[in-house]
Order: C-alpha cells, then sequence, then structure tokens
C-alpha cells in the first residue's frame, strides 16, 4: 500500500506544537534525540513534546534535541535530518562523557533516525544510546532476515545490532507505514491518543535505570526491559 503521503503531511502539519521547549545544550543526564514528522514546524513537533513531559517524569533533568531538518516531501529532507544527527553525536557526547541518549522520531522522523544510526560510532550506540522509540516507524518492517525494507519513501535500514535490546516500536493500528497489513492513514495520525507516550516513557525509564542511572522513585521503580517491543492498539 502506497503511503498518502499529502494526506498525511497536511493533517500533520495542522497539528504541530511550535517552539523547541525543554531543548537545550547543556549537559543533561539523558538527552532525547527527536526527529518530528513530515510538513511539521521545527521543534519537537506534536509528539516530541509530550514524550519529553512524560520521560521527565520517569528521569528527572532529561532533556530533549530537535533535529534541524526541513521534514518536507522529496529525498533532500531526510539527507539533511541525517546530516544533523551525525553531527550532533560527533561533538554532543564528547562535550558531555556522562550523558547518555534516545534515539526517537515519528513518520519520516523514525526514517532520518534508521538511516543515521549505521553511520554513529559503534561505542556511542553501544554504551551511549540506551533506547530507541519511534512512532509511525516503517522500520518496524526491516528485520535481521530482511535488513532493508524498501518503502515508499525509500529504503530503511534495520537497527544496528549494537541497538539490540533497546528498541520500542509503537505502530497504531493499521497505520500503513509500520503495520505490514496496515491500510490506514488515518491511524497513521493518531499516537496522541491511547497510551504510546506513557509505555515509551516506562520503557526508556527501564532502559536508563538499567544503564546505570537514577531514576525517580528510584528503589521501587523498574521492570524488565525486553529485547524489541512492539506496542499495537487497534
Amino acid at each position: 500500500m502506497q503511503y498518502s503521503l499529502a494526506v498525511v503531511a497536511v493533517v500533520l502539519a495542522s497539528q504541530t506544537v511550535l517552539g523547541q521547549k525543554g531543548v537545550v545544550g547543556d549537559c543533561s543526564p539523558l538527552e532525547i534525540v527527536y526527529a518530528r514528522a513530515t510538513l511539521e514546524a521545527q521543534g519537537l513537533g506534536v509528539l516530541g513534546g509530550p514524550l519529553l513531559a512524560a520521560v521527565k517524569r520517569e528521569v528527572p533533568g532529561a532533556t530533549a534535541y530537535a533535529v534541524r531538518y526541513p521534514a518536507s516531501g522529496g529525498d533532500a529532507s531526510p539527507i539533511k535530518g541525517i546530516e544533523d544527527v551525525l553531527r550532533y553525536f560527533e561533538t554532543k557526547p564528547k562535550a558531555c562523557p556522562q550523558q547518555k541518549y534516545v534515539l526517537s522520531g515519528y513518520s519520516q522522523g523514525a526514517v532520518v533516525m534508521h538511516r543515521a544510526a549505521p553511520k554513529i560510532e559503534k561505542a556511542i550506540l553501544k554504551d551511549r544510546v540506551i533506547a530507541t522509540a519511534t512512532f509511525g516507524d516503517g522500520g518496524q518492517q526491516a528485520t535481521k532476515e530482511k535488513p532493508v525494507y524498501n518503502s515508499p519513501v525509500g529504503p530503511i535500514p534495520v537497527w544496528p545490532e549494537e541497538l539490540d535490546g533497546k528498541i520500542i516500536f509503537n505502530c497504531n493500528g493499521k497505520d500503513l507505514t509500520c503495520n505490514p497489513k496496515g491500510d490506514s492513514t488515518a491511524d497513521h495520525l493518531k499516537y496522541t491518543s491511547k497510551d504510546y507516550i506513557p509505555k515509551s516513557a516506562k520503557f526508556i525509564g527501564d532502559a536508563y535505570k538499567k544503564a546505570g542511572g537514577a531514576v525517580k522513585g528510584d528503589g521501587e521503580a523498574g521492570g524488565l526491559l525486553v529485547t524489541r517491543a512492539t506496542i499495537f492498539n487497534s
């Protein structure tokens, strides 16, 4: 099923939360590197802001970096996003040697993250990136057996093996981008509903704790970090 990209993009643009609240350059304990969806204004978009707020409840002091890229149609847009992600990881981990990271994105933003990840230094992926959390992610259809998903927006590679055990996918109902049997554009636009954000935040909090970080209510919280979590809701 071909993506109805024009419809998706227009609706996402109308939902966008403007600005980059919570985006800082300081050395926080945990930073979410987030890429927004197509046609959302520069910033954390409709999902990145709520995700950051939820993660802060799990990991006090967490911050976010909003990937700078056009988030427009065409092949050039994700390339710009990849370049920005790579610039970020060439500098920020050196400036903040204790900081941990989450790779996150929605729709085209998830594509950016999948394509950037194999180019990030392996030691950073292994030791500094504690989780990935994506929404409406075509890369969910890439597997170890079929490592590249040839999507309508181009090839999307599977996450590098250094991220095994750190992955959570969010796929809403019959979202045509991430569900192999999906045919719904409407479901691609409904990630602020249901419990995708709190479940992803809990996953990230557990991953951060497993990596040695302190979380809110440490000593009482915790839980099993699964190898590969997928949240499907109908």
